[in-house]
């Protein structure tokens, strides 16, 4: 199926117990690969345990954009013993294990295996030098730093000034001790490993000047560019990091951050203060988006825009909640009761991050209706590469938000809700306003918002607000077709997918990917007119029952060939699919 050309890259993984610093060792390095123009993508694991659960963070290198995590890796760092026995058969043919694990023997088994892969161990006696220097074993980590940093070919004196810009505002000791490890770091390169070095793919020096950073901070940032003034939330793996970006950057900002007692009471937050004119947000996971359903009922039926994230993981009730998945879609779809229109979107990498959230907050004020935008943990937590944002090309639309005092004076109480507003928008005013007033609150009501349960007035109040859906779905972008524009073989999928199957297609000549970003209403013509003429169609997602295509089969009867499916909590890894596909 896929052409034998595939991109150049190489991983390291580095291994440990939470608590040791696993993060800094792969952010370090990748922030100095990335200023070196390498193209990076960095992938977290850890268990839902605060301290002593095994953790690792990887790292992968490319000579060519990069947005996806591979099996196997070229460099193994274990800093425990857990590591070793776990991670040791992802090891590459060739590759290097450094470990930290004094006396340690290993097994018949694992032997075979390093002796079969021509795998060259190293012993880092980090303990000693440690000892040493009288130093705290946090220390150590930029031993381990310098130790992958010259296995990678990499200059010490780059990594001893960007250690200086790092931990400068610590002290002049502080550098000085780091830099002291750097130097062991080398030594014991040049003393226990001499000749050892994985090559790096060529850099790029076009990408010097990108961004590095996770998804969370791209959507925050985003967010504060489309007009966010407040931020409520509670925490909630994966989606705590957005919250910790915003709250960390209030005073830049100027956002009014909430930390509410519940997810309950941070969604009718955000609601309040939309209702007041406020862009606001939030953002929780599964069991989170559960609790909040209520009120973006109310939302729908009062007509009040408001914007939230649903940072989705794995499996149902507290499921894996350190790990990835899309299981998902269909609630923040069908989830809560009633019927009322809805936006349902998502976000697929730091681009998107960033870029739709304009969008997000102006759909939900041009329509008066609650928007949800799906990330996950592999998005949320995952290092990206990121070309400078084009800061221009977002606008502002508030809708049919009216602030003109001629247009406040003209205004009806019964305007707010007339079910014959064009595209069931009707005008919006805020309280407070020199205008006349009306009722907001969770019964079916008239024009004026009075309680009013009459046969007519639901059939009319309800297309009202329905119609708002055509009138959307008219207007919203199509799905993306990446890669051949006339595919024979047709790959359709959303989200954090995107990253492993663009990667996958590269210089693939017969594939096309259909990306969806807006996933309700969902729009098939350009699918339909693909799948017609394309010889097989699959469905790739991190789920177990296949949700977009089970929503495709719903909205226009198209079965799609073949599914891959991933329900283990770790997101679709490049080699994997790339074996899945070929």
């Amino acid at each position: 199926m896929l052409r034998t050309k595939i991109m150049s890259r190489i991983a390291f993984k580095v291994t440990g117990a939470q608590g040791q610093g696993i993060n800094s060792v792969g952010e370090m390095v990748a922030k100095g690969l990335k200023r070196a123009g390498h193209h990076v993508f960095g992938y977290r694991e850890y268990m839902s345990v605060i301290k002593g659960g095994h953790s690792s963070y990887q790292l992968d290198i490319s000579d060519c954009h990069i947005e996806s995590s591979q099996t196997q890796v070229d460099i193994l760092v274990c800093l425990n013993y857990i590591g070793l026995k776990r991670d040791l058969p992802s090891i590459k043919k060739g590759g290097v294990l450094l470990h930290l694990i004094p006396d340690w023997k290993f097994s018949a088994e694992d032997q075979k295996i390093l002796d079969d892969n021509l795998i060259q161990v190293l012993y880092l006696p980090i303990e000693k030098i440690l000892k040493e220097h009288h130093s705290r074993p946090i220390v150590g980590n930029m031993c381990v730093v310098a130790v992958v940093w010259g296995l990678l070919g990499r200059d010490y004196d780059t990594l001893k000034e960007m250690v200086t810009e790092r931990f400068s505002y610590k002290g002049e000791k502080v550098v000085e001790l780091n830099h002291i490890f750097i130097d062991e770091g080398k030594k014991f390169l040049e003393e226990d490993a001499k000749g050892v070095s994985i090559e790096v793919p060529k850099p790029d020096p076009s990408c010097k000047d990108d961004l590095l950073l996770v998804g969370s901070e791209a959507m925050g940032m985003g967010m504060v560019h489309a007009g966010c003034r407040m931020y409520c939330g509670y925490p909630m793996t994966p989606s705590t990091p957005l919250l910790d970006y915003m709250a960390s950057h209030q005073n830049e900002t100027g956002v009014i951050i909430k930390q509410a007692e519940d997810e309950i009471t941070a969604m009718q937050m955000v609601s309040g203060a939309a209702w007041m004119g406020t862009r606001a947000a939030t953002s929780t996971s599964g069991g989170g988006y559960d609790l909040m359903s209520e009120t973006l009922s109310l939302n729908g039926i009062i007509e009040n825009p408001s914007v939230m994230v649903l940072a989705m993981r794995q499996g149902p009730a507290t499921g894996l909640p350190t790990w990835s998945g899309q299981g998902d879609m269909l609630l923040s779809i069908f989830g809560s009761h009633g019927e009322y229109p809805r936006l349902v979107m998502a976000v697929s990498d730091c681009q998107d991050s960033f870029d739709l959230m304009p969008d997000a907050f102006n759909y939900a004020e041009e329509y008066q209706l609650p928007v949800t935008i799906l990330t996950d943990k592999n998005i949320a937590e995952g290092l990206f590469m990121q070309p400078q944002y084009d800061l221009k090309k977002a606008k502002i639309s508030r809708g049919n938000l009216v602030t003109d005092q001629k247009k406040l004076d003209a205004l009806k109480s019964a305007d707010r809700y007339d079910p014959n507003a064009e595209g069931g928008v009707s005008p919006r005013w805020l309280p407070g306003a020199k205008a006349v007033t009306y009722c907001a609150q969770g019964d079916e009501h008239d024009g004026e918002g009075n309680v009013a349960e009459g046969i007519d007035n639901a059939i009319a109040q309800m297309n009202k607000r329905m119609k708002k859906m055509d009138t959307m779905k008219a207007v919203l972008p199509e799905p993306q077709l990446i890669g051949s524009q006339d595919p024979e073989i047709l790959i359709v999928s959303w989200g954090s997918n995107r990253g492993p199957i663009v990667d996958v297609i590269k210089d693939q000549s017969n594939i096309g990917y259909l990306h969806y970003t807006y996933l309700w209403p969902l729009k098939t013509e350009k699918l339909e007119a693909l799948a017609k003429k394309a010889k097989k169609t699959i469905l790739i997602e991190a789920t177990y029952q296949g949700h977009l295509g089970k929503l495709i089969s719903m909205e226009c009867g198209l079965n799609l060939d073949e599914q891959i499916l991933k329900f283990d909590g770790r997101p679709f890894f490049y080699d994997e699919l790339l074996s899945k596909l070929s």
